[in-house]
């Protein structure tokens, strides 16, 4: 099990349904996370969505269920939208030659979302 990163915030996901727009899920996913502090937003590393807006909020969760832009969040009461999904890079947990592969930084690196 992953560091917890002091995430004490609860988030709920609502998974969008497959070709529609406008739907979610019924249940939703439960996780941990928290901001990110300004020094993390710095080693924030897109995988996949966009990062176009500077007023993102930017959560870090070590153990992020699977996430897809667009898809909703619940976050201290109020409702947001998915804008990308990424990992905050940091090198003390590269080992040997992972440095270079994106999966592998992935992997041992905690997970983040940004959200508007």
């Amino acid at each position: 099990m992953l560091a917890t990163n002091n995430e004490k915030d609860i988030i709920e996901l609502y998974k969008r349904v497959e070709n529609s727009p406008y739907e979610f899920e019924d249940k939703c996913v439960f996780f941990k996370g928290r901001p990110a502090s300004p020094v993390e937003k710095k080693t924030y590393r897109v995988q996949t969505g966009v990062n176009s807006n500077q007023d993102s909020t930017y959560l870090l969760a070590s153990n992020c269920p699977e996430i897809k832009p667009k898809d909703k969040i619940k976050f201290r009461g109020k409702f947001w939208t998915v804008e990308s999904i990424g990992y905050y890079y940091d090198n003390s947990r590269i080992i040997n030659s992972g440095a270079f592969n994106e999966d592998y930084l992935a992997k041992r690196c905690p997970k983040g979302i940004t959200i508007v």
